[in-house]
């Protein structure tokens, strides 16, 4: 009985091991509450979001492997003053998540699983898009950033997703050259059931698929 114990708890700790160890690369953020947005001065200069430029990378993982993907960023605007960015929000559109590691239905099943679209039951497993079709984020404020390789400004924002808004940080390289702004993210991860998608968790002792997605995010505005 004790060495059927010990196997036991041996075998808890490797499917732990396993599952922590499939978490998606980057620094994790934490989420606060969320900020206050202030006003932008109406002198600043307003900026509009390149729908065709810019593009949210994603990275979904389990003790198995992997799924990548990306999410369109479907409106927004940035303010900038003096060359500097200090404020403004950008919309993603939740229904155009795409899986690029698969193809046919493997691909088209797990793209109807994220959005909520193949099973009426699974609606709420994910993004249930039809109830939520879009999340956005919006600038709190800025910090200069010195001595971390391709990091200039952290930002702080609210990220609403599935009507949940969480404050976060996030890393940034911000350029404006030319009229025309970059802003630029390492890979970093987020708590997916800070904004309720529980579907696998480990929190619910499931652990079948990681609590932590993998975000980069290519912005352009002009």
């Amino acid at each position: 009985m004790k060495n059927l114990r010990n196997g036991f708890l041996l075998a808890l700790t490797s499917l732990y091991m396993v599952a922590c160890s499939s978490a998606p690369e980057g620094e994790q953020v934490e989420t606060q509450e969320a900020q206050e947005i202030e006003a932008v001065t109406t002198e600043a200069q307003t900026l509009k979001v390149s729908t065709e430029e810019s593009k949210i990378n994603w990275v979904g993982t389990k003790p198995a492997g992997e799924h990548k993907g990306t999410l369109n960023v479907s409106d927004g605007e940035l303010r900038v003053m003096d060359g500097n960015l200090i404020g403004g929000k950008f919309i993603l559109d939740m229904a155009s998540i795409e899986v690029t590691d698969l193809e046919g239905d493997e691909k088209a099943g797990l793209e109807g699983h994220l959005k909520g679209t193949s099973e009426e039951e699974k609606m709420d497993h994910f993004f249930n898009v039809k109830t939520y079709p879009i999340a956005v984020f919006e600038i709190a404020k800025l910090e200069p950033v010195e001595g971390v390789e391709n990091v200039t400004h952290n930002i702080t924002g609210n990220l609403t997703m599935r009507d949940i808004t969480k404050a976060v940080t996030l890393p940034a390289k911000i350029t404006f050259v030319e009229g025309i702004l970059t802003a630029v993210t390492p890979q970093f991860t987020i708590d997916r059931t800070e904004w309720g998608i529980k579907y696998k968790s480990s929190k619910l002792g499931d652990m079948a698929i990681n609590d932590n997605l993998g975000i980069q995010i290519n912005l352009q505005a002009k």
